[in-house]
């Protein structure tokens, strides 16, 4: 998704590209430079947005039972996690999102390595902040070596939002 964040964020459709030799057009890579390579920073922030898009898209067992289709089950098309706008704050249900975080991260974001995936609720927000908060705790796979990220998702117990913030 980054080259298509990039490009659009370039306005690269807007720049005329019309390479030619001897008469013959050219179909050549706009990012074929050294500087399209993606960086810690940027591969964070990248993951970063598109965990938050994962955690506030309801996924379809949420609608409807996939009990008889457990291969659509653990697809693309049952992106998201769990509805979680009907539990309330002190219910034991809560607990059970940390399960449904980590088991939606592994299934959805390839680039954390799965094994690492951690999440754990913030018990000291109050309840009358109206949120429940997690930690998450996981490495992004690159080379040479994985790099550790954490993050904070607060839910907005009343809308079921799910705001991503890096720690």
């Amino acid at each position: 998704m980054y080259a298509f964040r990039a490009a659009h964020a370039a306005k690269d459709a807007t720049k005329k590209l019309d390479l030619r030799d001897r008469g013959e057009r050219v179909i050549a890579g706009r990012r074929a430079s050294a500087g399209s390579l993606v960086t810690e920073a940027v591969l964070r922030r990248e993951v970063a947005r598109d965990l938050e898009a994962l955690l506030n898209t309801i996924n379809l067992n949420s609608t409807q039972r996939l009990d008889d289709v457990p291969h659509v089950a653990d697809s693309i098309l049952n992106f998201g996690i769990p509805d979680i706008v009907h539990r309330s704050i002190d219910e034991k249900g809560v607990d059970d999102i940390v399960a449904e975080l980590e088991a939606a991260f592994r299934r959805f974001e390839p680039r954390l390595a799965g094994h690492t995936v951690k999440v754990r609720r913030d018990r000291t927000v109050g309840i009358d902040e109206l949120k429940v908060r997690f930690y998450v705790a996981a490495e992004i796979t690159m080379s040479p070596e994985n790099v550790p990220v954490e993050f904070v998702a607060d839910v907005e117990v009343d809308s079921g939002k799910i705001v991503l913030s890096r720690v």
